[in-house]
């Protein structure tokens, strides 16, 4: 009766530690493409939460037949003079002509800060936006950029005076602005 050898299956420590270096190497070369996507998707998220916004503003105009505006907010109940929104921003019913909320009793929602690393800017001289009860915006366009630290390439969100809101990319000029902002 002969006996056959019966040969072990399974990994020697040499296959084991081959195996783990091409992984490792591989998750080296994949961590920045991870970060710039992880980039790409934050700033997606804010730029659809601003456009959001904006029309919901619009709509709370039209619908309360009432100045409607949003501003950036440091506390979620009154405006502040910046333009610079990453601290969080509100939509509020406009209770007098200097465009300010009165002490929170006209807030209708609120957005809380953007992620660390991130940064919305408007167009230079745009603090806020104010929507008339037909809807339109008055003044010039806005402009709201979005940028990232790991991120070079923003996006950009337009209120054209008609009230109208629209998604786009960023132009140099106010990404320049807005990266001007980031660590």
């Amino acid at each position: 009766m002969a006996h056959r050898m019966r040969r072990d299956r399974g990994f020697t420590l040499t296959e084991l530690l081959v195996t783990l270096a091409i992984a490792g190497i591989l998750a080296m070369i994949g961590a920045p493409a991870m970060g710039g996507l992880i980039a790409r998707t934050t700033n997606a998220t804010i730029e659809a939460s601003i456009a959001g916004t904006l029309r919901h503003a619009r709509t709370a105009a039209i619908m309360r037949n009432a100045r409607v505006l949003v501003c950036p907010s440091l506390d979620g109940r009154r405006c502040q003079s910046a333009d610079d929104w990453q601290h969080g921003w509100i939509i509020a019913q406009a209770a007098d002509r200097d465009g300010q909320s009165d002490a929170g009793k006209q807030v209708i929602a609120t957005q809380a800060a953007v992620p660390k690393g991130t940064r919305v800017l408007t167009s230079a001289g745009r603090k806020r936006v104010t929507f008339q009860p037909s809807g339109s915006a008055g003044g010039s366009n806005v402009t709201f950029t979005i940028c990232h630290a790991s991120d070079r390439a923003g996006r950009s969100v337009v209120v054209s005076n008609t009230g109208r809101v629209r998604v786009e990319g960023a132009d140099a000029a106010h990404l320049q602005a807005c990266l001007a902002g980031l660590p």
